[in-house]
């Protein structure tokens, strides 16, 4: 090989991301549930990890909420379906805090004589699942999201009546220093309406550090153009404030809100302006500043957005490559008081990438991205530690299916759908941990 094309190819490695050079691995592939009937392929898990790197998934694929679960550097627990959860229908939600507490919220199905009903089933201290209960009677909920603080409380967010809500279940308190709260006997909070009714509030999506700070963000307007991304803030042992518009005021649609905040509260949303990703920040006590294009003169699409608790930024994003054919990952870091580092691109040469995924662990230590290679079938995830981006292949996946990630503690998983191998069109869901 002539030094050209040594040079060519050393360019094209770096532009892609090492397949190879870190310690950690990707641990042996799990099979959560199936294979399922080949009627319809599921949504692949949902997933989430604590600081301490257990990782709770759930999902519901044949109208039972089921869950597993996992501790860094143990096996993965049975399976196991979510009390009251055999009627499950429609969307799920879930999260981990520090302190091991765990909740998992569905909507039931619907009959003849019964309304759909939202539910929520708390994890006690004991590590066992109870009976689900039902935070806001009577309402009809879509659109699910959930977060746990160091003290306990479980804060839940949903769109219902074309608005958006939320509701708080208490802890029982945690010890000066620690985080030790688990979730308290109720009841929930009254309904809080945080979006204004027939706005065109879509795409709701919420998160909340351990002092209880929580940041909720949607899109507004007309269905398919829609024109504002909006922000409700709840300071830690506060209330929540009035939403305010985070986005800039542009003749371009305004898209795809994803938010993140760290242990001081510092907040932040990734979005699409246009076709650009833009990031806007806020500080505790402070107002959203102005937005800052982070995709470069790119056309981008499907943003993503992920923080630890010191505030290192993760942002990712899709984008056409250069022959404008085929999808191609790309990412930028931007540590603690930092500013970003050069755009990566993370999904190789000849891949077809779709819909990447992107989470940060709370102590910095793992930052991961998940996409589906859509010239392959094959799910893909690319690690960042100490500096460094590594790609692998995580198995066969679904053409433009999704490959859902989480990281905390040194450690990551991911989750998707995956083809059985006895019959492609009946698909199974199964997860991988990185450590």
């Amino acid at each position: 090989m002539n030094t050209t094309m040594q040079a060519m190819l050393a360019a094209a490695l770096c532009l892609a991301g090492s397949a190879s050079a870190q310690t950690g691995n990707w641990t042996t592939t799990r099979t959560l549930e199936g294979p399922f009937g080949t009627a319809s392929i599921p949504d692949p898990p949902l997933v989430a990890m604590n600081a301490n790197g257990r990782a709770l998934l759930a999902w519901n694929a044949s109208g039972v909420v089921r869950f597993a679960e996992r501790d860094k550097g143990g096996a993965w627990l049975p399976r196991a379906n979510v009390p009251g959860g055999g009627t499950g229908a429609g969307p799920v939600a879930i999260a981990i805090g520090r302190s091991g507490a765990a909740a998992i919220a569905y909507t039931t199905a619907a009959s003849r004589y019964t309304p759909s009903k939202l539910m929520v089933s708390l994890q006690s201290a004991d590590g066992v699942f109870g009976i689900a209960a039902e935070p806001a009677p009577g309402v009809v909920a879509g659109d699910l999201k959930l977060a746990i603080s160091c003290d306990g409380s479980v804060t839940l967010l949903w769109s219902g009546g074309s608005a958006l809500w939320t509701s708080t279940l208490a802890g029982t308190g945690r010890t000066s220093g620690a985080c030790d709260g688990q979730p308290g006997s109720g009841p929930w909070s009254a309904p809080l309406q945080l979006a204004d009714a027939h706005v065109g509030a879509s795409l709701p999506d919420m998160v909340a550090n351990d002092d209880g700070a929580a940041l909720a963000v949607w899109q507004e307007g007309a269905t398919g153009n829609p024109s504002a991304i909006l922000a409700a803030y709840r300071p830690a042992g506060g209330a929540w404030e009035a939403a305010q518009r985070a986005s800039a005021p542009t003749a371009r649609p305004t898209w795809s809100p994803k938010p993140a905040i760290d242990a001081a509260g510092h907040a932040a949303i990734a979005y699409l302006d246009g076709q650009g990703v833009v990031v806007v920040a806020r500080d505790a006590g402070a107002g959203w500043g102005a937005p800052s294009l982070v995709s470069g003169s790119q056309a981008a699409y499907y943003p993503g957005l992920a923080m630890s608790a010191s505030g290192d930024r993760l942002v990712a994003w899709l984008t056409l490559d250069a022959q404008g054919s085929a999808g191609a990952v790309w990412a930028r870091v931007a540590h603690a008081g930092g500013d970003w580092s050069a755009s990566k691109r993370l999904s190789g040469i000849g891949e077809d990438a779709y819909l990447p995924n992107a989470a940060f662990a709370d102590d910095g230590s793992v930052a991961v991205v998940g996409w589906t290679d859509n010239a392959a079938n094959t799910a893909r995830a690319s690690v960042y530690t100490t500096g460094t981006w590594t790609r692998r292949p995580l198995g066969t996946g679904y053409w433009s299916g999704g490959v859902r990630v989480a990281a905390g503690a040194g450690a990551a998983v991911s989750g998707w759908a995956m083809p059985n191998l006895a019959n492609p069109n009946s698909a199974k869901l199964v997860a991988r941990a990185w450590e």
